[in-house]
């Protein structure tokens, strides 16, 4: 227990913490997001190439990265109740939360037509904005097109204040689709934030590339660490699902489905945990809403090894992780696939426990997978996708319904980055989502 005199000697260290962050923020071009080279104020897709397995260069060092410098140093020097303190209370989210805000200036210095969008998508404009420039020939270009018409409404799912998403959806003449007056499906969108942060308005351009193609986005907001552990934050989207599902069953395909369940980072790994907690339900009889494919991006998907990570990155006592995924065994996707097609029974379910018979999942029971990342990823390494992929692989009846992309030149914030202002990530959702005609129906 902590006294008082304890507690502001606590909070003068969050301030310290807090002071110590924005100075790497400030001296290195940005923590909260990765600013890309200032040379270029437009949106650019690099040629960005998918790597076989036999090319991938070694996954990211956790010394790698001089940015993790100031926590490699409070790691060592601040007491670890002190640090475990900020995490327990709250003050570690409150700071993560803040350094959003502080990055805001730099990303719309990067990209300044993200900002006319996302007070498009914020305010329920109607109205078409294109940024017009000029080659030296005189011939018009647009830097970024904002010609979609959308609409943004909050839905309460859950008493908590956390438990709301936000749904944005096309009107019923889109740029792309002026004949349709239903959208295309809906994408629910999971946000990562590592378990303790983020808020649905930070992650709105994400719905930019749904909303081209007719269809409507649904960004999910979920009770984060201390309020609640790993467990509730799954029931979180699951009730946002199933809460969509009932009250908008016009937002669905033709089939009834999810569109596509698309999560990044920590929510990669939470949204996994529910396709993995809805396939077992589904084995037991049980019904939920279906989901037409899962798309992960960057995310964590063995507690255990990622640990292990944070401690050379300097994150682990103060990441959430510690604490909202403990257990770190059961925490891990990959242990719930192999307690899923154990079919004896038993309670009791060891990681790479061979023992016992075995099921293989039928094509109904896990939906489509795609698993993103990026081989620059310095905050989770890319072999958490190949190991997660190559366990359920070993699980389904038609293993090539579970794929991989691993991106050369694409870091952690990339992938959720390219949905927002361009890039491959966006590239591969037309692709594999949409399709080339525009739709999912």
């Amino acid at each position: 227990m902590f006294s008082r005199s304890t507690t502001t000697i606590g909070f003068a260290c969050t301030i310290f913490y807090a002071c110590s962050i924005l100075l790497v923020v400030a001296g290195n071009g940005g923590l909260a997001f990765k600013i890309p080279d200032s040379s270029s104020r437009r949106p650019k897709v690099t040629r960005t190439f998918a790597l076989a397995r036999e090319n991938l260069p070694p996954p990211t060092s956790p010394e790698g990265n001089p940015n993790d410098d100031v926590f490699r140093g409070i790691r060592s020097s601040w007491p670890i109740p002190l640090q475990n303190w900020l995490t327990e209370n709250g003050l570690t989210r409150t700071v993560q939360d803040s350094l959003i805000y502080l990055g805001l200036p730099a990303l719309v210095q990067e990209y300044p037509a993200a900002l006319w969008d996302f007070f498009h998508l914020s305010t329920s404009c109607t109205f078409d904005f294109a940024k017009k420039e000029e080659n030296a020939d005189g011939s018009t270009i647009y830097a970024r097109r904002s010609r979609i018409k959308s609409r943004i409404d909050q839905l309460q799912y859950g008493q908590h204040k956390s438990q709301f998403m936000d749904l944005i959806e096309p009107y019923p003449s889109t740029a792309t689709s002026k004949s349709n007056k239903k959208p295309n499906g809906v994408a629910v969108f999971v946000h990562g934030g590592a378990w303790g942060s983020g808020q649905p308005w930070m992650y709105r351009l994400v719905s930019l590339p749904f909303l081209e193609q007719n269809m409507a986005v649904a960004i999910v907001g979920y009770r984060t660490y201390p309020d609640t552990n790993v467990d509730g934050q799954v029931a979180d989207v699951g009730s946002a699902i199933e809460y969509l599902a009932t009250e908008r069953p016009d937002l669905m395909n033709d089939k009834g489905e999810i569109s596509a369940l698309v999560g990044h980072s920590s929510g990669a790994h939470i949204s996994l945990l529910y396709a993995l907690e809805s396939a077992r339900n589904a084995l037991q009889g049980m019904t939920s809403t279906p989901i037409q494919k899962l798309l992960m991006l960057s995310g964590v998907y063995c507690i255990p090894s990622h640990y292990e990570y944070e401690k050379g990155r300097g994150v682990d006592q103060i990441s959430a992780m510690r604490v909202a995924c403990s257990p770190f065994i059961e925490a891990s996707p990959a242990y719930r696939l192999k307690c899923i097609v154990r079919s004896d029974g038993s309670e009791e379910c060891k990681l790479l426990d061979a023992g016992g018979s075995r099921l293989t999942l039928d094509d109904h029971v896990l939906p489509d997978l795609l698993f993103i990342h990026g081989v620059d990823d310095n905050v989770v390494q890319y072999t958490q996708s190949c190991e997660m992929v190559d366990s359920i692989r070993s699980t389904l009846k038609t293993p090539e319904r579970c794929r991989e992309l691993i991106l050369e030149g694409v870091g952690h914030v990339d992938t959720a980055l390219h949905l927002m202002v361009g890039g491959v990530t966006k590239d591969i959702i037309k692709v594999e989502i949409m399709g080339d005609d525009g739709g999912n129906k």
